[in-house]
């Protein structure tokens, strides 16, 4: 019997760590996968964090600057104080200098939004290359957020989602 292409996709799909209680905003049951055809050259350049899950309220200055270095990426801005380490560990997967890791879990195909996750679902952000996030791609973010088990109620917004 040949399995169709889509179910090998998911079975490749894996379930983030497991996160500290009361420390996530995502089902730890739910399969999560991170963006597998994703091109790094791609992320380079300005993004505005649009939203993010709490404890932090977005940045007041949400703009942030992602720019390779060499080994992945750095991430310059406030929202990060100040510039921050990336190793590129899979595909569409981040390790930070700090040991945390973050997922590209979608991209639109011209790279103008962006979701950057917790496999482990404590920490996540929509990024936008501009302040104001159209309606169709907020709609997609929240729906690549909820399939990877991530609780969309519980964004904090930069501005009127």
């Amino acid at each position: 019997m040949r399995v169709p292409f889509i179910l090998l996709c998911l079975a490749a799909c894996t379930q983030g760590p497991v996160p500290e209680p009361g420390r996530t905003f995502r089902d730890p049951a739910a399969v999560i996968a991170s963006k597998a055809d994703l091109d790094p050259a791609r992320l380079a350049g300005p993004w505005y964090e649009v939203a993010r899950f709490p404890p932090a309220a977005p940045c007041t200055t949400p703009r942030v600057a992602i720019r390779p270095n060499g080994k992945g990426f750095a991430f310059d801005g406030p929202c990060d104080a100040g510039s921050v380490g990336a190793t590129i560990t899979g595909p569409g997967r981040l390790t930070f200098d700090d040991g945390s890791a973050r997922w590209v879990l979608w991209t639109d195909a011209g790279y103008r939004t962006a979701i950057l996750a917790a496999p482990d679902g404590s920490a996540g952000r929509i990024l936008n290359r501009d302040p104001a996030l159209p309606v169709d791609r907020l709609r997609a973010a929240l729906e690549v957020l909820d399939f990877n088990g991530f609780q969309t109620d519980a964004l904090i917004f930069a501005g009127p989602p």
